[in-house]
């Protein structure tokens, strides 16, 4: 059996792909023509922060309604560390691309402050994330956990070496990481660490067994803000329950000159005022410095 392509194989074969599909933008549907810009508007360089290294295309799928993407920053094929940002209600390749891709960078820079030479992340909406309504339901969870679980074994596949490998996954993403992960299924899959931020909860068979989660208990971590009424309400609702796992501070830190979060979005901050609210991967925050430490094994700031 040949080995498995390298990162930049995969990515080299994406961007052909991609430029195939912009020279016949004209003729796709509107959601895959959204899906398409959004990925271009990603990958231009100067489209972000400078220093946000250049972005990679692992894929733009749009063999269904609903576009597919997931899309890297730094080298996959040599990074140490490796965390794939899972996102939730509402955040799909067609409305939301750039801004996933921002906030993976955010988190590749901010890995790097903690001490980590080499990060990579990935900005992974590899599933139709759910509406509010259906947020209740587990059915985007189940209908996301193949492709979650076939990119982790990719992963897997292409660096045997054994590279530190989170996930960090907001709102429902929480939901569809812990079944991804889940040891009840042929196909699953571990990880090094799982951060869940704003968590909707998880299907109550696997919330009263956390064992049953390949990831090792004392780096299983979750975070909800003061003020997340979505993350509460979504899980009184649906009947889900919070899976056990170790708390972490997104409050504010002044000594480190660190911001609070509250609410339930990822970014909230606007620049220019002093005091807009930040979210959950906002720079500036202990949030983003404690999601930036467990992904990396590192414990969490007080």
């Amino acid at each position: 059996m040949p080995p498995p392509p390298s990162y930049a194989e995969i990515s080299a074969a994406a961007h052909r792909r991609f430029e195939a599909l912009c020279a016949i933008r004209g003729r796709l549907r509107s959601t895959h023509r959204q899906a398409l810009d959004g990925t271009a508007h990603a990958l231009r360089p100067g489209s972000m922060d400078p220093a946000i290294p250049a972005r990679h295309l692992l894929y733009l799928d749009l063999s269904r309604r609903e576009p597919l993407a997931a899309i890297a920053v730094g080298d996959l094929d040599t990074a140490t560390h490796v965390t794939f940002q899972l996102s939730g209600t509402g955040i799909r390749a067609r409305n939301a691309l750039w801004g996933s891709v921002r906030e993976a960078g955010q988190l590749y820079l901010e890995q790097r402050r903690v001490g980590i030479a080499a990060p990579a992340v990935v900005a992974w909406l590899g599933y139709p994330a759910p509406n509010l309504v259906s947020a209740l339901l587990n059915n985007a969870a189940r209908r996301g956990l193949e492709r979650l679980r076939e990119d982790l074994g990719t992963f897997l596949q292409v660096r045997p070496d054994g590279p530190h490998l989170a996930i960090e996954a907001h709102s429902y993403a929480a939901t569809l990481a812990a079944q991804a992960l889940a040891t009840d299924s042929a196909c699953s899959v571990s990880a090094d660490a799982l951060a869940m931020i704003g968590s909707a909860g998880i299907p109550r068979h696997l919330a009263g067994a956390p064992g049953r989660i390949n990831v090792p208990h004392q780096h299983l971590y979750a975070a909800i803000a003061p003020g997340d009424h979505l993350a509460r309400w979504g899980r009184m609702l649906s009947g889900r329950r919070l899976l056990p796992s170790q708390e972490f501070s997104v409050g504010a830190n002044p000594g480190l000159g660190l911001h609070a979060v509250s609410g339930h979005n990822t970014s909230q901050f606007l620049a220019g005022d002093p005091y807009s609210p930040r979210g959950y991967r906002d720079p500036e925050t202990l949030s983003l410095r404690n999601i930036a430490l467990i992904t990396t094994g590192s414990p969490p700031l007080a």
